[in-house]
């Protein structure tokens, strides 16, 4: 990679890192190595949100949709400007990328990636399996442009990233196209009797 797209990979970003554990702290340390400024919470919410808008990325690692949500939006709709003063997302600057490394549904995530455009942020679901190690290889789930801008990342702590299926085809889960690439170019031969 060279240019523009090798500068930016490597620019020292700001990186904010919401949730702990064993996992957490290898996932920080790598992201640390490579340069970039860490602003580390455990659960994200109004502790995390001062430093939130300072960052050009935050990552989640946390237990499950429920402390997703209350770290991203917690009192969202209330207080006088249309947020309240839980969530870190309405301090986020247009721009941002959200990557949630937190094993929740598909359905959620796709529902936090909507509330986040709304803001103007973009979000990128890659679940990590909860273990003591990183995954060899990570699924994304988000638009080309957030995952494009995601993978450097995080390329820097596994081994491999891939692009999920896209859900709303007509062929969700790619089985038409497996079949397809299966079949035999032509028609089938005749099968012949014995006689």
């Amino acid at each position: 990679m060279t240019g523009p797209e090798r500068r930016r990979e490597d620019r020292a970003m700001d990186v904010g890192f919401i949730g702990n554990g064993e996992m957490a702290d290898a996932i920080m340390e790598r992201l640390r190595q490579a340069g970039h400024r860490l602003h580390h919470d455990r659960h994200g919410g109004s502790a995390f949100r001062d430093r939130a808008g300072a960052c050009d990325v935050v990552m989640m690692l946390l237990p499950d949709s429920r402390a997703v949500e209350a770290a991203l939006f917690a009192d969202y709709g209330s207080g006088d400007n249309g947020f309240g003063d839980g969530g870190f997302a309405a301090a986020l600057a247009p721009g941002a990328l959200v990557i949630d490394l937190s094993c929740i549904p598909p359905a959620e995530a796709s529902a936090n990636a909507a509330r986040l455009a709304d803001l103007g942020v973009l979000l990128v679901d890659a679940p990590v399996p909860p273990g003591p190690a990183v995954a060899p290889i990570i699924t994304l789930r988000g638009s080309d442009a957030a995952c494009a801008r995601a993978e450097p990342l995080l390329r820097l702590f596994t081994n491999g990233v891939v692009r999920a299926a896209d859900r709303k085809s007509d062929d969700p889960d790619g089985l038409h196209r497996l079949l397809r690439l299966m079949a035999f170019d032509g028609p089938a031969e005749p099968m012949l009797s014995a006689s």
